[in-house]
């Protein structure tokens, strides 16, 4: 009886740490995600950004243009409600057009929110793609002004 309890006790454990461990969510937006979009004046926008402990590169290509890459820092606090808010600083000063509610609901997808518009990014696994970090334009300061989609 001590054997099976054994073998069925060994059975469940090993069922149960094979599933992937959901982190919390400050940990969990670490990584690169992918968001297509067409909420900037209905033109297709796609974005790539890296999340690392507390920067992040982002690459956006709006339309049929190029990737243009940003860099920077950003904060992730909860507020009053203990909703995540996700704010950022372009390196070049510049904060992000918003501050975004911030959701997830696995390790896989986030969603970020902010005046009215909401976008899904979905994980991406062996990481952002080498013909987008290959071709994008590195954008050092704002000189002129452009859109960023964060």
């Amino acid at each position: 009886m001590k054997k099976i309890l054994y073998i069925l006790a060994t059975a469940i454990c090993l069922l149960t740490s094979c599933g992937e461990k959901e982190l919390p969510i400050p940990e969990r937006i670490r990584g690169d995600w992918f968001c297509e979009s067409t909420s900037l004046n209905s033109t297709k926008v796609s974005v790539y950004v890296t999340f690392t402990q507390d920067s992040f590169t982002l690459f956006q290509k709006i339309g049929e243009g190029a990737y243009r890459v940003y860099q920077g820092t950003y904060t992730l606090d909860t507020d009053a409600s203990g909703e995540y808010v996700l704010t950022g600083q372009y390196n070049d000063g510049t904060p992000w057009g918003a501050e975004y509610i911030l959701e997830s609901t696995s390790n896989n997808v986030i969603t970020l929110t902010a005046e009215g518009i909401t976008e899904t990014y979905t994980r991406v696994s062996g990481g952002i793609p080498a013909e987008v970090r290959n071709s994008a334009t590195a954008v050092k300061s704002s000189a002129t002004e452009e859109v960023r989609f964060l």
